[in-house]
């Protein structure tokens, strides 16, 4: 099998015309979407970033907890990728994602070889004392540090083409590793971008495809928080959408790249493809709670972190679920030889792509992993593989865990931060609404689910009386 995987950061589902968006340019997903089996109902699992990584590198949770952390491999962890290797199958990653690489992080273990897009976000790339630093925003409506900043600033100081931003320039090392490995009998080519995570600065004409002439205040990587909080406008506001909305056409102007060299060295028909994203953000929807990026947990006296990493918060912590917008994530599976495409109902999570992949290059599936394979749905041998999902993370050894059954959304604090809450997915979109106390046996069937999926998480009553 030559299979590729691709992971696009921060992709809201809801972005894409393939789930119904008419005013955000994605051609080239929308086609590969109609050569594919297309997941309406994918949630994310281990949460954030690196979280997810280990769900789909491992295809279960840590050792001794349902949900993954924010950690490396451990020598006796295996990963997909030495799975694959098993099986005679040479394996590549090419990613810019720097938190996943950087700071001594392993996340290409396994791989026969890779490849790392050096630069994104904070990376130590390099230095260059003539890159002044400058503040688009007032400091403290920034998410980044100075230092931090400054490296950002310098990273993409002298960008003049757009292979000179990141995810282009990851795509096009996929395409020309593609280009050398053209004619193996089989790979497994893992591809991985940052965008469209923010900081959000594309080159200024995919800005200009949906808010052209703007001159106002530039939030291009905000704290994490409640939108009203920081004093950010309506029209600012739609800025920072439009910023982001650029990001994600950049994004499927990189997979149409990669489409055409498969078209071109006729591998269109030979490959497998795996479209997703780690989990989706806020941008000020329907939904959003009034929020931008991506928080769980806020600094109360603010109403936003002040960077992704002050996880002390002075003036006291508040809980967050999380929402829709972050848990429902894209997922296209395109088969070799595939020309039409299915919609596919079924609840699937990003545990279940390890098992999937290991059994499109014809490996064995071991036991004792938390997700199972979504090849019987692309058969037609099965309907549903779960009854429910679940999602997780973690701050400070306290933790919010979530299930849903697709309609009701279930979230618990395991350290009794917020009392629980019961959102409705289907009749109540603004997701405004707390029932747990109007459904309480809804509330106890989910929670009983839970359990049963991590049995470290004690009953509500059970927690009281501790």
């Amino acid at each position: 099998m030559k299979l590729i995987f691709i992971m696009a950061d921060s992709l809201r589902r809801d972005h894409l015309g393939a789930y119904g968006n008419r005013w955000i340019h994605t051609p080239y997903l929308d086609r590969l979407a109609q050569r594919s089996y297309v997941f309406d109902r994918c949630f994310i699992g281990s949460f954030p970033t690196g979280p997810n990584r280990r769900d789909i590198h491992l295809g279960t949770g840590d050792k001794d907890q349902a949900f993954n952390r924010w950690r490396d491999f451990d020598p006796d962890e295996v990963t997909l990728a030495q799975r694959v290797n098993a099986t005679g199958t040479p394996t590549m990653m090419i990613t810019d994602v720097a938190n996943g690489l950087g700071y001594g992080r392993n996340m290409c273990k396994g791989f026969q070889a890779y490849t790392w897009n050096r630069g994104q976000e904070g990376d130590r790339m390099d230095s260059d004392a003539s890159v002044p630093l400058e503040w688009p925003v007032p400091h403290h409506l920034l998410r980044y540090d100075t230092h931090t900043w400054q490296q950002i600033l310098t990273n993409r100081a002298h960008r003049t083409v757009e292979d000179d931003y990141f995810a282009p320039g990851t795509y096009k090392l996929a395409c020309e590793w593609l280009e050398r490995n053209w004619q193996r009998q089989s790979f497994h080519l893992w591809i991985e971008t940052f965008d469209p995570h923010e900081p959000w600065d594309p080159p200024r004409w995919y800005i200009d495809m949906y808010d052209p002439g703007y001159r106002g205040r530039v939030f291009e990587a905000p704290p994490y928080g409640f939108i009203k909080d920081m004093g950010i406008t309506r029209r600012e506001l739609r800025h920072i959408q439009a910023r982001y909305a650029a990001e994600v056409t950049m994004v499927d102007n990189c997979v149409g790249r990669l489409l055409q060299t498969l078209e071109k060295l006729g591998l269109l028909d030979e490959v497998g493809i795996v479209f997703t994203s780690d989990h989706g953000i806020y941008v000020g929807y329907e939904g959003d709670a009034g929020l931008v990026c991506k928080p769980w947990v806020i600094d109360d006296a603010k109403g936003y972190w002040l960077s992704a990493g002050q996880f002390a918060c002075p003036g006291g912590e508040r809980w967050l679920p999380l929402r829709a917008g972050l848990l429902r994530i894209p997922l296209l599976i395109h088969l070799p030889g595939q020309t039409g495409s299915k919609r596919i109902r079924a609840l699937v999570q990003p545990w279940d792509l390890h098992p999937t992949m290991l059994e499109l290059h014809g490996a064995k599936v071991p036991g004792g992993l938390t997700g199972r394979s979504l090849v019987p749905l692309l058969t037609g041998d099965k309907r549903r593989l779960h009854q429910y999902v679940f999602n997780g993370t973690q701050q400070g050894g306290k933790r919010v865990v979530q299930t849903s059954d697709g309609r009701w959304l279930y979230s618990y604090w395991t350290h009794d931060q917020r009392p629980p809450s019961l959102l409705d997915l289907k009749n109540d979109p603004a997701q405004g609404r707390n029932l747990a106390g109007k459904q309480p046996d809804v509330c106890r069937q989910l929670h009983r689910a839970l359990e049963q999926f991590d049995p470290s998480i004690c009953r509500p009553e059970e927690q009281a009386g501790a």
